[in-house]
């Protein structure tokens, strides 16, 4: 009976280490999506209502850096509903890489790389790169962002740094968690 018991071990291992995959995947693809679909699309489409239930009611946002500037949640979003609100205004994409998360029951802190893509005056793609630290807390079942801090540190931000940092999707290689 005993050499029954232990053939059935293998199995529960697998079993349970194939649960245990599935939920981490679930859980980098809902704050992915929460987070950084949903802020992706919002500069996609200049939608600042998207835009806005991506941040916590007590956001607080911090642009470091060249000047360096505290604001809440409220003043934040109104620079970009204002600037989102004028007709003449193009979208401007922006894609994200990280380098690391740190997760919790109900926190999670992504340290990252952005991109921004625009069109200058003479319809050239440039881009535009920033480093970035936001603390996500779950509210009413979604990702927020809490924190939100961000730096083109001293514009030593580059398309280097953005290639060296991990897709999204590579969660294994950017995510701190405890064994």
């Amino acid at each position: 009976m005993s050499k029954i018991r232990y053939a059935f071990i293998p199995f529960f291992l697998l079993f349970f280490g194939a649960s245990s995959f599935a939920q981490e995947e679930s859980l980098h693809k809902k704050i992915n999506q929460d987070m950084y679909g949903n802020f992706s699309e919002a500069f996609e489409k200049l939608d600042y209502p998207l835009f806005a239930s991506i941040h916590s009611k007590e956001m607080i946002r911090i642009s470091g850096g060249n000047g360096g500037e505290i604001k809440n949640v409220k003043k934040y979003l109104e620079g970009y509903k204002k600037r989102w609100s004028d007709p003449k205004r193009k979208a401007s994409p922006i894609d994200f890489r990280l380098f690391e998360r740190v997760t919790s029951d109900s926190l999670v802190s992504d340290r990252g790389i952005y991109r921004v893509t625009y069109k200058n005056d003479k319809d050239e793609t440039k881009y535009s790169y920033g480093q970035f630290h936001v603390l996500l807390q779950m509210e009413n079942g979604s990702w927020k962002i809490r924190i939100d801090y961000d730096s083109n540190e001293k514009n030593t931000i580059n398309k280097k740094s953005y290639d060296e940092a991990f897709s999204l999707s590579d969660y294994k290689k950017y995510w701190k968690h405890r064994d």
